[in-house]
């Protein structure tokens, strides 16, 4: 195997047209990237449209026991 010519293809500058088609293939690579995170974010994007939010815990009631913990801090408004 000629490894010289390989190098030599591999370090060699594009020309325009060359450049060109790759930055076509990247794009629509990109394109089909893109399209498929949308359709997979879809039922997503529906749901908050909606209102709906993810359920989150009310409190943290490990880090209400801290001493360190000020009532200000606290994520539910809780005095420890």
């Amino acid at each position: 195997m000629n490894t010289g010519y390989l190098i030599y293809q591999a370090e060699r500058p594009l020309s325009r047209g060359e450049q060109q088609q790759v930055d076509i293939a990247q794009a629509e690579l990109v394109r089909k990237v893109s399209r498929g995170w949308h359709a997979l974010t879809a039922p997503l994007r529906a749901l908050r449209a909606a209102g709906h939010r993810p359920e989150v815990p009310a409190a943290y009631p490990a880090a209400e026991r801290l001493p360190e913990c000020q009532a200000s801090e606290s994520l539910t408004g809780h005095a420890a």
